[in-house]
């Protein structure tokens, strides 16, 4: 009986592990649609609702999670760049505004059913986006010095003067995904160890296994993106697959829903957002 529950136990790890990445998927499905290009797709941790903003980030939309109600409930311009889920009823943002010149950024903590916005940090010209994010260490520091990140994480080191971009935290807690500009798409441990290269990539969203991820491959030709694909990628073997190989979409920005099922996608080409559905 022993031996039977020990091969029983062995065989639901195998299956968790095979499970960890999808098995299958749809093609990209539009979701949203706006008189306005709408772009930088992000879910509440519920994954009930859908958060877009407009280009150049001015504004915040949200929507339900499947495209529907879509309301205004913010503005400001900046307001989109990097926002956050704080809950499911309100967003962390960060809109600047110019004052004698020069740009001033502070944080706004918006509530999506009245739209009304409560300021949490005064406007000031060194905003700590740590701060929104709830980053420690490492994460910390790309979050508020991404021009500096690779000179004071040593682990960096090699990479010294190019900027950090788009930092995600996986859902454990426990590891980085990371750009660093013209080089591609980096994984760290949370303490900046165990640095490894994932190749070109961009704009990571973590899968719940905390083991594999969904990126951007992009190219352009120096004034506009000329195509993209979504690639899932296992960051212990760097194995990687295509899953929008027989789409003519351009996607940028992606986000995985909380129970990796859904992934919302903006696509350049139009300025909607899509989605596309994920087996196990």
């Amino acid at each position: 009986m022993k031996r039977k529950l020990i091969i029983a136990a062995a065989a639901l790890l195998s299956c968790g592990s095979i499970m960890a990445q999808p098995t299958s998927w749809s093609e990209p499905q539009l979701l949203i649609k706006a008189e306005h290009g709408l772009m930088a797709p992000t879910w509440s941790p519920d994954g009930s609702l859908l958060a877009v903003t407009g280009d150049n980030f001015v504004g915040i939309w949200v929507s339900q999670a499947d495209g529907t109600g879509l309301r205004q409930v913010s503005q400001a311009p900046g307001a989109g760049y990097q926002m956050r889920w704080e809950s499911n009823q309100e967003i962390m943002s960060t809109p600047y505004s110019i004052e004698n010149q020069k740009r001033m950024t502070r944080i706004e903590r918006v509530n999506v059913a009245t739209g009304k916005a409560q300021v949490v940090a005064p406007a000031t010209r060194d905003l700590k986006r740590s701060a929104v994010a709830g980053a420690t260490d490492v994460l910390q520091i790309m979050l508020d010095e991404p021009q500096n990140a690779t000179t004071r994480v040593a682990a960096l080191s090699d990479y010294a003067g190019k900027w950090v971009i788009n930092p995600a935290l996986s859902p454990d807690g426990t590891k980085i995904a990371f750009q660093i500009v013209t080089k591609g798409l980096f994984v760290c441990n949370a303490d900046g160890s165990n640095l490894v290269s994932l190749g070109k990539g961009s704009h990571a969203t973590w899968l719940p296994d905390s083991r594999n991820l969904m990126m951007t491959r992009i190219a352009d030709d120096g004034h506009r993106f000329t195509s993209s694909d979504i690639y899932c990628v296992n960051v212990d073997s760097g194995n990687a697959f295509n899953i929008t190989a027989s789409s003519d979409i351009i996607p940028v920005t992606i986000a995985l829903s909380p129970d990796g099922t859904k992934l919302a996608l903006d696509n350049d080409t139009d300025g909607a957002i899509y989605i596309i559905n994920l087996n196990y």
